[in-house]
């Protein structure tokens, strides 16, 4: 305790604290938006704007200092850093998900559940740093029935991950490929081959797979397996 603050004063910035980690649980629950509006203009802190959530991945006193200077709410819940931000989202290196901007109490608890599903995404790839959930939504939305999404990778990849001569650099074509808008240059330059090699292997990928490469609707399942299997 610093010299130059009495018990007194120290107690009172407690129960502030105290306050509001009660006000944060409330937004995050089912209590009645209109009893956590007038808690927290009691509290002297306005949530009826556009606010977004962040939610970190690593609990630590630092991470929870940095997030005190910017944020309406912090506290720790379930063991990750739930914040709730206006404005600029204070970014640091640690994996963080970060939901979309909800209006009200209603809206908080809307990007709290997305800033969660973000987080998770995040672990699962492996990402760093602050992860919107709007970057993360293909993958968080087909992971939502994994048992499906298993189906998926298997039927479709497994005839390239068993392949012993070209498995690996059949997957990797077909990812770099995609994401290099279906260019047969670009892949090429991005995995330092000839574009010969690149198009003799995504025949091979077409042969294999039985997907027609040139059809949407069979790249799109191939997207969504190679995604999957992330």
């Amino acid at each position: 305790m610093p010299e130059n603050e009495s018990p007194e004063i120290v107690l009172t910035a407690l129960r502030a604290e105290q306050a509001r980690i009660v006000l944060l649980d409330q937004v995050l629950s089912q209590a009645p938006p209109e009893q956590v509006m007038e808690h927290a203009t009691d509290l002297g802190i306005e949530l009826g704007g556009r606010r977004s959530v962040l939610v970190v991945g690593t609990v630590s006193t630092a991470v929870l200092e940095r997030l005190r200077d910017v944020a309406l709410l912090v506290g720790v819940r379930s063991g990750t850093i739930v914040a709730i931000v206006s404005g600029r989202v204070p970014r640091g290196a640690e994996t963080a998900g970060l939901g979309r901007p909800g209006l009200g109490v209603s809206g908080i608890r809307t990007s709290f559940g997305e800033a969660k599903r973000a987080l998770e995404v995040a672990s699962r790839l492996r990402l760093r740093g602050v992860v919107p959930f709007a970057d993360v939504l293909p993958e968080a939305l087909i992971g939502q029935d994994r048992e499906t999404l298993r189906e998926l990778v298997e039927l479709t990849l497994e005839p390239l991950q068993s392949n012993r001569q070209g498995g690996p650099h059949y997957i990797e074509t077909a990812t770099t490929w995609l994401q290099e808008g279906l260019s047969v240059a670009a892949t090429a330059r991005a995995l330092d081959v000839h574009e010969r090699t690149v198009r003799y292997r995504l025949a091979r990928i077409a042969k294999l797979t039985s997907l027609d490469l040139q059809h949407a609707d069979d790249r799109f399942r191939l997207e969504l397996a190679l995604r999957g299997a992330r």
